[in-house]
């Protein structure tokens, strides 16, 4: 998509708002379980939860005072290919639909199960739409990290 510097509402920004649609649906959904879940899956949840805010913090601390809630790369960053980033391209991303993918289990009710269905295609189309403005920032070294890392769940054993 193309996008005029300075605009507001670009194709980013309403991914951005449709991804913090889909977070109040899953985490905020004002109202009552609709059914009891075992506990051995609410433990599993809560660790999913507890994971996902380690995988945050490390790829937002990676980040520094380059993270950004749209996906335009900040002016004068450094592409970050160490750290969390030699696991997978997206880690936050990746936290937020782990920590989700545990609160909408947990929620035990259909909407913010479906708000994580949502949230995972705004996430991938973000992604994509980062990619694009990465590739046309970094050039040939965003495509050789792109080659080597996965995009949001690392390789089992590093094989490809």
């Amino acid at each position: 998509m193309s996008q005029r510097p300075g605009r507001w509402l670009d194709w980013g920004t309403w991914l951005v708002l449709a991804q913090a649609v889909c977070l109040f649906v899953v985490w905020f959904w004002p109202a009552a379980p609709l059914w009891e879940l075992p506990t051995f899956v609410m433990l599993l949840c809560r660790m999913l939860i507890a994971l996902a805010v380690v995988i945050g913090v490390f790829g937002a601390v990676a980040l520094g005072r380059h993270l950004r809630v749209h996906p335009r790369p900040a002016e004068r960053a450094e592409l970050r290919t160490d750290g969390v980033y030699r696991f997978v391209r997206h880690p936050i991303y990746a936290a937020v639909l782990i920590g989700s993918t545990g609160e909408a289990v947990l929620a035990a009710r259909p909407e913010p199960l479906v708000g994580l269905i949502v949230l995972s295609i705004v996430l991938h189309l973000k992604a994509d739409y980062e990619e694009g403005l990465l590739r046309a920032t970094y050039g040939e070294a965003y495509d050789l990290y792109a080659s080597r890392v996965p995009r949001l769940l690392p390789r089992p054993f590093g094989g490809r």
